[in-house]
């Protein structure tokens, strides 16, 4: 059961912002109140769900950051999706319940709720068009990660790049405190780290980036 109304009317809005012609079936809102967990907060960066097999759970980030990596053809891990504040986590392979590619990581000091598959079979058997409607909520979440890295990568100017990255992903200054390494974001950003630590600095010398 949850225990924030607060951070619940926000996660309420984003699922009624989907489609908000289709109102919400009464008694979900008190079924995702009853049956939503309140995931336990890690002390240091933690894997919950594994690649190469089926996602246990949905998740909506309260606070902080996840992070989802992929696998390249040599089998190296990179970074390709962040998922911040206010946001759902529900790839297509938990929608279908299939083996992932994927691992999605926790970073350190994140709070989220989550929402296991069998409670989400339940909401899609009481409550007619709810399995079409979770599908298009996942689809659209995932579309706009999707537009949102690919419109960072179009951003030919390295110093642009970086300081647009910083004023979506808040949070993440200093450096040396952030939750999430310049390694990985070097790797989403499409930059060797070197090249990313220079240009922050340069950032940082024209007070373009405070910190």
């Amino acid at each position: 059961m949850l225990n924030n109304k607060i951070a619940f009317a926000r996660l309420m809005a984003l699922l009624k912002s989907i489609d908000p012609d289709i109102p919400l079936p009464a008694g979900l809102e008190d079924y995702l109140w009853e049956n939503m967990i309140v995931e336990a907060i890690c002390n240091k960066a933690c894997r919950i769900e594994e690649e190469n097999k089926i996602p246990k759970k949905a998740y909506y980030v309260v606070r902080g950051f996840v992070l989802v990596y992929g696998y390249n053809h040599e089998q190296d891990r990179y970074l390709f999706r962040i998922y911040r504040e206010n946001s759902i986590v529900a790839m297509d392979c938990f929608m279908r319940q299939q083996v992932s590619p994927y691992c999605i990581w926790l970073c350190k000091d994140t709070l989220l709720w989550s929402i296991s598959s069998a409670c989400m079979d339940a909401v899609y058997k009481h409550w007619d068009g709810m399995k079409a409607f979770a599908f298009k909520t996942s689809s659209k979440h995932n579309a706009a990660k999707e537009q949102s890295r690919a419109s960072l990568l179009g951003i030919e100017d390295i110093e642009t790049r970086i300081l647009e990255f910083y004023k979506r992903y808040k949070g993440l200054l200093p450096p040396k405190k952030s939750p999430i390494r310049d390694t990985c974001i070097a790797c989403f950003l499409s930059m060797t780290i070197n090249v990313l630590r220079k240009n922050r600095r340069k950032l940082k010398n024209k007070s373009l980036l405070k910190y």
